[in-house]
């Protein structure tokens, strides 16, 4: 049998899930590649934050902070998989069908921002793939506000200049 504190947690961690599951799987897709591992990634940063209890109060904008736990959990994932603690990923493997537009434009994007530094990919796939304000990037990034906008501005400039538009 559940108390009432558990159960009103529970509660509010579906409201969250309800609320934030989508973009933060976005978020993850974008960066790993595949739905299965995206998936993972989303799913332990919403048990963490189950667990986590009341530790939440000092949490100013809890999309911030999912969006840095989802971004700590691929930085990881990343991690493990360079040390060979995980399988190579799926990414290079033949989409589900229901995935394949979705992985289509995954290559697209990726294609995309690998032509410019690194930097300037990460903000520029924070602004136009995960719909971010130049205030969250910075926040987000740890970066100064005109940093994330001078970044994003000469990201956009390469790209524009590698399709010759």
């Amino acid at each position: 049998m559940t108390d009432m504190h558990t159960d009103k947690r529970l509660s509010e961690l579906g409201r969250i899930v309800e609320s934030q599951q989508d973009r933060l799987f976005r978020f993850a897709y974008m960066r790993v590649g595949n739905r299965p591992d995206a998936e993972d990634i989303v799913q332990d940063v919403f048990l963490r934050l189950f667990r986590s209890g009341e530790r939440l109060s000092h949490v100013r904008s809890l999309g911030h902070y999912l969006l840095r736990c989802v971004d700590n959990g691929c930085r990881d994932y990343f991690r493990r998989r360079s040390c060979g603690l995980l399988p190579e990923s799926a990414a290079g493997q033949e989409a589900e069908p229901e995935d394949r537009p979705m992985h289509e434009e995954y290559l697209r994007i990726t294609a995309l921002l690998s032509s410019i530094p690194e930097e300037q990919a990460e903000v520029v796939r924070l602004k136009c793939v995960d719909g971010l304000k130049f205030r969250e990037i910075a926040a987000l990034l740890g970066i100064p506000l005109a940093t994330a906008k001078s970044r994003y501005r000469y990201g956009i400039g390469h790209i524009r200049d590698n399709m010759d538009i």
